[in-house]
């Protein structure tokens, strides 16, 4: 349950890189092992973590070179870390307000002994949802600003979009039509490590074509349960007439997840969240 401790779900799997490492062989450590973090360590001891945002908002923007930059210019540091007897309610709290997907899980001595992600959480909600009865559906929580761009503007056009917009996908249309979807996750693997022309290359030749919908009147379950088979971070969302009516978020189905209101444990579980997001003493503005 949600009021259990972060060490039960956590992973113990970590990849790691050097501090002298530069920003390019640190992005392709991270396409290689498939991972969408990595955390930095100087003498065996972490001081930083990078991930596809920071590709997205300190590489891919910069005019640095990544094969001549060190890593440490771009990490995410000091570190964030919880303690392994941490609830995952008051970590998923935390991860909420800091809009982090991942946080690091310290041992008894402090060390680094595993983390904890989103998506680890985004599994026992779709556990504790299985089966169960409900009627919330996704289009009374996804979010209406679609963020959207022609599939002929270019990859350097869309990423300062994404970057302006704080978003970490948009929909590329052609004639109005959704075609594809861009995401943190396709800049680090489709461009980041490539050597392209982000000016003059059209978005349409690196977003993913294959793009997955959900219909507005699915229940949370359902979509809870899509986005952890895919591995997805936002499902776009449609209308009665096909047309896409909004885009929902990880987060913000997690939020919402309180639709699974089955038994008491899982009541007060999400009653918890709810107070540390409500809360004006735990709200981080921006």
């Amino acid at each position: 349950m949600l009021s259990n401790k972060v060490s039960e779900i956590m992973t113990t799997e970590l990849t790691a890189a050097e501090a002298s490492s530069t920003v390019f062989e640190v992005m392709e450590t991270m396409v290689a092992k498939k991972v969408g973090r990595v955390i930095i360590t100087d003498n065996g001891m972490p001081v930083g973590i990078f991930t596809e945002k920071d590709v997205l908002r300190r590489v891919m923007n910069k005019k640095s070179d990544p094969k001549k930059t060190n890593i440490k210019k771009v990490m995410t540091s000091p570190i964030r870390a919880v303690r392994q007897d941490t609830h995952i309610v008051e970590a998923l709290g935390k991860m909420y307000r800091s809009k982090f997907r991942h946080l690091l899980v310290r041992g008894e001595k402090g060390k680094i002994v595993g983390m904890v992600s989103m998506r680890r959480i985004l599994n026992l909600a779709v556990e504790l949802g299985r089966g169960l009865p409900e009627t919330q559906t996704i289009g009374s929580i996804m979010s209406s600003e679609l963020i959207t761009v022609d599939s002929s503007q270019s990859v350097h056009e869309t990423m300062e979009i994404m970057i302006k917009k704080d978003t970490g996908c948009v929909i590329a249309l052609d004639h109005g039509e959704p075609k594809g979807i861009f995401t943190e996750r396709d800049v680090l693997r489709r461009v980041a490590v490539k050597a392209i022309d982000t000016k003059k290359t059209p978005i349409k030749e690196v977003m993913t074509t294959d793009v997955v919908t959900m219909s507005h009147s699915a229940l949370i379950g359902e979509v809870l349960a899509e986005m952890y088979k895919r591995g997805f971070r936002h499902i776009p969302v449609r209308g009665d007439k096909e047309a896409l009516l909004g885009i929902v978020a990880m987060r913000d189905v997690l939020k919402y997840a309180k639709a699974l209101d089955v038994d008491e444990s899982v009541r007060k579980a999400w009653k918890e969240i709810e107070k540390f997001w409500e809360s004006e003493e735990q709200y981080t503005p921006g």
